[in-house]
């Protein structure tokens, strides 16, 4: 069995957990005890939700979901371009020319045929990048709402209480 942590190594490493602003590794490293000597001392003061994450599961879940939600916001904005850039293509074109007086403007119909080209290859990345939105949030199979970086921070934390037992 090692040897009873000093009182005083004790109260600092309590004085850590109890401030909240280290992980309990990094409490252990700190004072160069192991993890469970962190884990016992925090059983042992009653500060049993110490090292509760299920705040962080909750935080990176809603993350998750205000991602997904500006996605959707941007996913729409780049139809939106879609549709000024196709306008764009179609709409009248005015340009400045050299004349025999100086800069003569010039107003044609259409644009260019290279003017139009342009509009088209953006409305191409702009479409292109809209579908690619759509599928990443579409591609969920079954889980459906469960994000797989909440699944990830559900089951690190669970590694962490079993290696606190």
């Amino acid at each position: 069995m090692p040897p009873r942590i000093p009182d005083d190594k004790r109260n600092a490493i309590l004085a850590d957990i109890t401030a909240g602003t280290k992980s309990r590794n990094q409490i252990a490293r700190d004072h160069n005890v192991s993890v469970g000597s962190v884990t016992n001392l925090a059983k042992s003061a009653d500060l049993t939700t110490a090292f509760d994450r299920s705040g962080t599961v909750k935080a990176t879940r809603a993350a998750v979901e205000d991602n997904r939600s500006r996605r959707a916001r941007i996913a729409s904005e780049l139809l939106d371009d879609v549709e000024r850039f196709r306008q764009r293509a179609w709409s009248p074109y005015t340009y400045y020319e050299r004349g025999v007086d100086g800069p003569e403007l010039v107003t044609l119909d259409q644009p260019p045929l290279k003017e139009a080209k342009e509009a088209y290859v953006a409305i191409g990345i702009s479409l292109q990048r809209h579908a690619e939105l759509e599928k990443l949030d579409a591609d969920r199979g079954d889980e459906g709402a469960r994000s797989m970086l909440g699944d990830l921070a559900e089951a690190i934390g669970q590694a962490a209480r079993e290696a606190g037992k």
